[in-house]
């Protein structure tokens, strides 16, 4: 290890994080990765936070306190970590994040395979008790695996500024004098951007490596990411913009290509009040204007028609045009005019004098959901089946896949619930039609699915998007294994109940236990009851550890004299479906009648009656 201590330095920023902080530790003193030390920077918390720290110090030997007894910030509690890091590489974690078991063993892994200054992953998104995939630009980043040596090879890199999902050789960082700026909100963005710069070679793998815990739900504890649209956030936004572009524009010339879209991003709110309005075209306005003087063909980038349109009407001054096209709703805005090989999007501003925004900025060049048609969404017991799948006329892909993506819960690894099939093209004179059919025995076993289309191309990065429900014409599901169902944002989602012979019941004098049967695929989406037929009470069931059997104890829930049954409760707060399934013989394998008697000395028996529904009784 040279003159490192260890392999990698992971850099915890501490601040007020009781809520969420064992979960964090706790993923992090489980990496695979040895010689991993844990730096814990409390920056004068107020909370219990200091507590939790001296606990985890306490009882492992590579994790170690810096307590800051004024509070400085994150940015200068960063660099105070990484300049005491004893690892080769440095890694920065906010303290309500969540790091995959695997996560630095791969990204350490690689940056020692191709002697990488910074390794790059994945990081999906925690809502509440689920995962989801980041499905914005920095998607495109984590695409695949690569190895670069300049980050013009690539400008996409740019889109990602996070700190948590890289680790950093320390060297680079510390003979490149690279910090966070002190006092910046987004300071992350400068930090990795100027890396990136001085970096020989950057690697990037396509496995998820962080889990960003969104705060949305209680006001005073949002995450920074969900207050886009007050003013205090955007100002501080557009100065560490400001922050980056010197440096970087002077070695990347056309890196406010990428920065333009976060520019224009929380545009929406000028919506909301003269207050953001003004800060709005006063601060991002200016920005964008001033550095669009300093760029060749402003708008041969890869932003979306709607921004490169409002692109266009923010340099030109069409204020009120841009107010009349944030109150559309685009997703209704489906009328397409085919002309010459092309396709444009015919929204009300197309060829309309007044402003006169070129034809170039409407031809389609991203798929989204509004062209995105289903004629016909199918189901039976064998097969889910998509019918007519209708692209746009001159819009060529290389390759179409409907994606589903289960819903696990946090901390599991969204990739292994993954599953993508491609799209068959269907010969037509007139239109650009594809089919699929789907086995439903390729789903697993118990889980909800949110689909996506994924379209690939032989010149550009991938489009992926959520498919909504407008998008399909009909839907016919005659299945008693899957469920189609809308989520509350109109977007499609199959619940697979797929549970042939999953389970078995065994009980001793001390637990109620149902094994889960090896490789079945369960989640903890699953929810497993009884319930009490004469109270009305139910108990749940819990998933231990191993996920290998819902367990509960007799002493929790077991009246003498009384009569239970079994049922799982499907998907109850995932895409608001909601369904009671009584637990049968044809779920079980195995299934004999069974009688015990408990330590409490209540006798129990388990057996099935005539529609084999699985019942419980006490005497």
């Amino acid at each position: 290890m040279s003159e490192y201590e260890y392999k990698l330095s992971a850099v915890v920023l501490v601040y007020n994080g009781e809520k969420y902080l064992r979960p964090c530790l706790d993923s992090l003193v489980n990496q695979t990765l040895d010689d991993l030390e844990i730096i814990l920077v409390n920056d004068a918390s107020t909370d219990d936070s200091l507590s939790i720290c001296l606990e985890y110090a306490r009882d492992y030997d590579n994790v170690r306190i810096i307590d800051k007894e004024i509070n400085e910030g994150l940015a200068t509690s960063a660099n105070l970590g990484i300049r005491e890091a004893k690892g080769k590489y440095v890694i920065l974690v906010d303290n309500d994040d969540i790091i995959p078991s695997y996560a630095y063993e791969k990204l350490y892994d690689k940056a020692c395979e191709t002697d990488a200054d910074i390794c790059i992953g994945k990081a999906n998104l925690i809502h509440g008790r689920y995962q989801n995939e980041i499905n914005d630009y920095e998607r495109n980043v984590w695409e695949m695996e690569r190895t670069i040596h300049d980050p013009e090879e690539f400008p996409t890199l740019f889109h990602d500024a996070f700190y948590w999902n890289k680790i950093m050789k320390k060297s680079l960082i510390v003979d490149n004098d690279i910090k966070l700026p002190t006092g910046a909100i987004y300071a992350d963005r400068k930090f990795s951007h100027t890396a990136y710069t001085y970096a020989k070679t950057i690697s990037i793998i396509p496995d998820c490596v962080y889990l960003w815990r969104i705060r949305k739900h209680n006001k005073n504890d949002r995450s920074l990411s969900m207050k886009r649209l007050e003013t205090w956030n955007y100002i501080n936004r557009i100065d560490s913009y400001e922050l980056d572009l010197d440096h970087l524009t002077n070695y990347y010339k056309n890196y406010f290509k990428i920065l333009m879209r976060r520019v224009i991003v929380p545009i929406k709110g000028i919506l909301d009040g003269a207050d953001f309005e003004e800060v709005f075209f006063n601060r991002g306005g200016s920005l964008l204007k001033r550095e669009c003087e300093k760029l060749d063909n402003v708008y041969d980038n890869d932003l979306s028609n709607i921004d490169n349109i409002y692109i266009y009407l923010i340099l030109n001054e069409f204020r009120t045009e841009i107010k009349k096209l944030l109150k559309l709703d685009l997703k209704k805005e489906d009328k397409i005019i085919n002309e010459n090989g092309k396709s444009y999007w015919n929204l009300p501003i197309f060829r309309n004098l007044d402003v006169n925004v070129p034809d170039e900025l409407f031809e389609i060049k991203n798929l989204l959901p509004q062209f995105f048609k289903i004629n016909h969404l199918i189901t039976d017991d064998n097969l889910i089946v998509f019918d007519e799948i209708e692209i746009p006329k001159n819009y060529d892909i290389k390759k179409g896949e409907i994606l589903f993506i289960g819903r696990t819960s946090p901390y599991d690894v969204l990739d292994e619930n993954y599953l993508s099939f491609e799209i068959e093209k269907v010969e037509d004179d007139n239109r650009n039609l594809y089919h699929l059919e789907i086995p439903i025995e390729k789903l697993n076993t118990f889980e909800i699915y949110d689909i996506f289309f994924k379209a690939e191309y032989e010149d550009k990065l991938s489009d992926k998007f959520r498919i909504p429900r407008f998008s399909i014409k009909k839907i016919t599901d005659e299945s008693t294994q899957i469920q189609v169902a809308t989520t509350i944002n109109n977007n499609m989602s199959i619940a697979s109940e797929l549970l042939n012979k999953e389970f078995n019941i065994v009980c001793d004098a001390e637990k109620l236990k149902l094994l889960v049967k090896e490789g079945s695929g369960i989640k903890n989406a699953l929810k497993l009851y009884l319930k009490n037929t004469r109270t009305g009470e139910s108990t749940r069931l819990l998933l231990n550890s191993e996920k290998s059997a819902y367990e509960l104890e007799w002493k929790f829930f077991l009246d003498k004299k009384s009569n239970y049954k079994f049922f799982l409760t499907v998907f109850d707060d995932v895409g608001r479906i909601e369904k009671n399934i009584p637990l049968n013989e044809t779920n079980l394998y195995d299934f004999k009648e069974t009688t015990i008697k408990t330590n409490d000395n209540v006798s129990v028996n388990i057996s099935a009656n005539e529609n084999g529904d699985i019942r419980l009784n006490s005497n």
